[in-house]
């Protein structure tokens, strides 16, 4: 019986990991598990955690890959967030290519995912300035809004969660509002009408924004020249 317990516990850790809470199913944005099967994996990210403390960072950067090795031998479910926990170490390591390539397989891994996709895009962002570059880091934080209120709109219209209505309502109304702050560290702050318009201009089309173009037309406007 203890065996098919574990068992069905583990089953129902998928990958938003779930939790009940005002008779509905809500998102956990991190693994917190204490089962016996996650027990090394936490172990080893705690290792990799007090290694990067230390200044170890290539020590801490190969304990977070054998975390994820271990998660994947075992089979465990891990969130979004928990992915994201690479990107930083190997940024301080040095390695900032192979941090972007791991976003680009988070992306691809997530591409059906909206809510995920939110938070690697608001984390490419934080990335991209922390390397100086907070230019580039504009359309990631765009990206992240959109697809935030893309999540939104999938969990009340496919998954029945009213209440989150007034928060997509939100959303939506004050998507292209918020990005004065990073404008400003880019020196762009001249472009702010502009990417207010290029927000409301997709969002016309709204579930049916194509991201492709949104991506096009930020690059267009922070490349200009101010005159």
């Amino acid at each position: 019986m203890d065996v098919v317990i574990a068992l069905i516990l583990v089953a129902v850790i998928a990958y938003y990991v779930l939790r009940r809470k005002k008779g509905r199913v809500e998102f956990v944005t991190e693994t917190r598990v204490n089962t016996d099967q996650f027990r090394k994996y936490n172990d080893l990210m705690k290792e990799s955690t007090a290694l990067k403390k230390a200044g170890n960072l290539d020590e801490a950067v190969e304990k977070l890959k054998e975390a994820y090795k271990e998660a994947q031998e075992k089979g465990l479910n891990l969130t979004v967030n928990d992915y994201l926990k690479l990107p930083p170490y190997l940024q301080k390591a040095g390695k900032n290519d192979e941090a972007w390539a791991w976003f680009n397989d988070l992306i691809r891994s997530s591409a059906n995912d909206p809510m995920s996709l939110s938070q690697i895009y608001g984390k490419m962002g934080l990335f991209r300035e922390r390397e100086k570059n907070p230019k580039d880091a504009i359309k990631y934080n765009v990206l992240s809004s959109m697809y935030w209120c893309l999540g939104l709109h999938e969990q009340v219209t496919q998954l029945g969660w009213t209440d989150r209505k007034p928060e997509l309502t939100r959303c939506k109304q004050n998507i292209s509002d918020g990005y004065g702050k990073i404008l400003k560290k880019a020196g762009c702050e001249h472009l702010e009408d502009g990417l207010k318009k290029i927000i409301s201009e997709h969002m016309k089309v709204f579930p049916n924004i194509r991201m492709p173009d949104v991506v096009r037309d930020i690059n267009k406007l922070v490349s200009e020249i101010p005159e």
